[in-house]
């Protein structure tokens, strides 16, 4: 199954979808480059918010991949692999 981790990027601060403050940087293309580099993907774009006049709030989601491997004994086994015959 497929799960999507959510942020978004407000100025130089990247939140959680929840509003907790996950990183604040310097400069915003700090940010930028981070949240690139953690291969998270530009989904939205929220025009400038009338309180922060010219700061617009950008979404992001990168997905969250279950482990496809499942332990059997003490012997990983890819979870598509099944021992018979």
């Amino acid at each position: 199954m497929v799960r999507w981790e959510h942020r978004y990027l407000l100025g130089t601060m990247v939140f959680a979808i929840a509003g907790d403050v996950v990183r604040d940087f310097d400069e915003e293309y700090e940010a930028w480059s981070w949240l690139e580099q953690e291969g998270w993907g530009l989904v939205a774009i929220e025009p400038p918010d009338p309180v922060r006049p010219g700061v617009c709030k950008y979404y992001f989601k990168r997905q969250y991949l279950q482990s496809l491997t499942r332990v059997t004994g003490s012997q990983p086994v890819p979870a598509y692999q099944h021992k018979g015959k």
